[in-house]
């Protein structure tokens, strides 16, 4: 073998050996990306499949949250009105709702599609629960005080989000709306009444 063939082999034989390593690295690249890529896509299937289990559920979290809501107001605007026959039957109404939708425990041993995204909303869904019953339970304990809500206002509002990220998601709503981000509001002393006039602005 003389010098020239045997410098062309030498060269060739680099070159097919970096090509294949280039291959080999860009194959490893794109099976990655498909893999992620089918993880983050829910299924059509999984999807509906979700939507039967969780339809009528969240119909009965999203008056929930509303509900909890006007009662946060009404109890900010005038405290003493958790005394009123109608606070209390709302609130019970909100116990119902959350009941209806499902207890923690009982949404974590729901059968549901095998799918990590469906299993992450439906994490959130659970969160969602569980905030707002301790915003329940904080506004009942509060209504005896007379003192700061914040506690509550603060649950509720992650639970909107949560819920209307969730629902977004579920039903493929596209918009363009964004989703307000969770208010801050402010904390008062046991026997601190906000002022109504601020409250409304």
């Amino acid at each position: 073998m003389d010098c020239k063939t045997k410098d062309w082999f030498i060269f060739n034989n680099r070159y097919v050996k970096s090509l294949t390593k280039m291959i080999k690295i860009l194959l490893v690249i794109f099976i990655f990306v498909g893999l992620t890529s089918c993880e983050e896509k829910i299924s059509e299937e999984d999807l509906n499949d979700y939507k039967k289990t969780m339809d009528v559920r969240l119909g009965h979290l999203g008056n929930a949250i509303i509900i909890q809501g006007r009662l946060l107001d009404a109890f900010n605007l005038r405290n003493d009105r958790s005394d009123e026959d109608h606070f209390k039957e709302a609130e019970e109404l909100v116990k119902n709702h959350i009941s209806s939708f499902g207890e923690p425990e009982a949404l974590r041993k729901l059968k549901i599609p095998n799918s990590q995204k469906i299993r992450q909303i439906h994490n959130d869904l659970i969160e969602t629960s569980e905030l707002l019953i301790a915003a329940s339970n904080a506004l009942e304990d509060n209504a005896w005080l007379g003192g700061s809500v914040t506690f509550a206002e603060m649950n509720l509002e992650k639970a909107r989000v949560n819920f209307q990220k969730a629902v977004k998601t579920i039903y493929g709503v596209d918009d363009d709306k964004e989703i307000k981000p969770e208010m801050q509001y402010e904390e008062y002393d046991v026997g601190d009444v906000p002022d109504a006039k601020e409250k409304l602005k």
